[in-house]
């Protein structure tokens, strides 16, 4: 049986938040492959005017995979595509919170638009979208 987009109703929200660690940098940094001073030297960092050392902006994609696979009203869902805009540098140990809101329902293709928006509590640092499908 397939699950139905019945489930979603337009406006409603889902959360989740994450915590960033110097250990999650670190091991992004390992898997990825990606040492870019920006997010490995402090004063590199610094003389391009950055408070210190910038977090991967991938990271926020950890809280879209969590958001859909988790925290949604079932987990028979898949991701099809996500944006992410980044308007803010995000640091180690600033908390992130994501919340999706529903924003369009295709029932034809059994499929739910998020409209994203991710904050650290201060002020919004990223916006996108992404859309699931229903299993």
């Amino acid at each position: 049986m397939n699950v139905s987009t019945d489930l979603y109703v337009e406006g409603e929200s889902f959360t989740t938040e994450l915590k960033i660690t110097g250990h999650l940098i670190k091991s992004f940094a390992d898997i990825s492959g990606d040492i870019n001073p920006l997010h490995t030297d402090p004063d590199y960092a610094k003389e391009k005017g950055f408070l210190k050392t910038v977090a991967y902006g991938n990271l926020l994609g950890l809280l879209i995979s969590t958001l859909i696979g988790v925290k949604l009203k079932t987990r028979e869902v898949m991701l099809i595509s996500q944006t992410v805009n980044y308007r803010k540098p995000i640091y180690e140990d600033d908390t992130i919170v994501l919340t999706g809101s529903v924003t369009n329902i295709v029932s034809a293709v059994n499929s739910v638009e998020l409209k994203l928006i991710f904050s650290n509590g201060r002020q919004t640092v990223a916006s996108g979208m992404c859309i699931f499908k229903c299993l």
